[in-house]
């Protein structure tokens, strides 16, 4: 108890000392969720909680199911999660037993790697196509190497009348933790920029904390754009802090060593993937 009142304290007097630095900061964290999280997060989220409860699995193909010893309800929530990125995973995974499908349906945005980081950040939308595709093969072959620990789980739907309602609910909800969850993480961001002087350390530190800001970073340094490349695509697969934050936020259940350590095996595939589609390209 002392401990935690010990650092409540340093965490209050930090921000008294620097409440410039981290109003400036968590003014950039809330321009970014407003015109660029929320226009395509809010939809995404949205619109895969109403597909999923119109239940579309009926014309998912039994064939790639059987061949990863999942159901139709579990294909179709690891589409959508391709679709609107994580960790849509996890709320749409909702109360599954099976513990690791938490862990190998980790995808990103993919409207955020070819639109911001592809023709905002790097001006090269090939690079940001070669992150993206190294990125879902990863977990695809993720979701093949665990096939025989799933189980079948029956998922409860929300098929009603209230069905627009209940989705709106939803989103908002899953938008207020995710939102929450990156203002809470900006305090340390704020931390990390003040210590850190050197631009490709400080970047590197900031992606795993908290991925986007530290894509954006690395766009600004001087060096090799495929060099870039294989960093924003660690900082992705990984996830970041925040991202494994919003998911423990949706899910208590997540057993986050295993979780950890499933997400370095997954950007050491990525990493394989990313040099051999580089190979191919050239």
């Amino acid at each position: 108890m002392k401990k935690i009142l010990f650092v409540i304290v340093l965490i209050e007097l930090f921000i008294m000392i620097y409440s410039k630095e981290i109003i400036k900061e968590f003014s950039l964290t809330i321009n970014v969720c407003i015109y660029s999280l929320m226009p395509t997060l809010f939809f995404q989220i949205f619109l895969s909680n109403i597909l999923f409860n119109l239940d579309i699995s009926k014309y998912i193909p039994k064939r790639i199911c059987i061949f990863f010893n999942i159901t139709k309800d579990e294909l179709v929530i690891i589409l959508l999660s391709m679709f609107s990125g994580y960790p849509n995973n996890t709320r749409l995974l909702n109360n599954s037993t099976n513990e690791y499908l938490y862990y190998v349906s980790n995808y990103v945005n993919p409207m955020f790697i070819i639109g911001t980081v592809g023709t905002i950040y790097l001006h090269n939308k090939s690079i940001s196509i070669i992150i993206l595709i190294s990125h879902i093969i990863s977990n695809i072959i993720m979701l093949f190497i665990f096939r025989k620990k799933y189980k079948p789980y029956k998922y409860r739907k929300n098929i009603t009348n209230n069905l627009y309602i209940n989705s709106i609910n939803n989103t908002v909800k899953s938008l207020t933790i995710i939102f929450s969850n990156l203002l809470i993480i900006s305090l340390l961001v704020t931390i990390i920029k003040l210590i850190l002087k050197d631009s490709l350390i400080r970047g590197i530190i900031l992606g795993l904390i908290e991925f986007s800001k530290g894509c954006f970073e690395i766009s600004l340094l001087d060096i090799n754009i495929y060099i870039k490349g294989l960093i924003i695509l660690i900082f992705i697969t990984f996830g970041s802090i925040s991202i494994h934050m919003q998911m423990i936020s949706f899910n208590n259940k997540i057993k986050y060593f295993k979780f950890l350590l499933l997400r370095i095996l997954n950007v050491l595939i990525s990493i394989i993937i990313y040099f051999l589609l580089l190979m191919y390209k050239i």
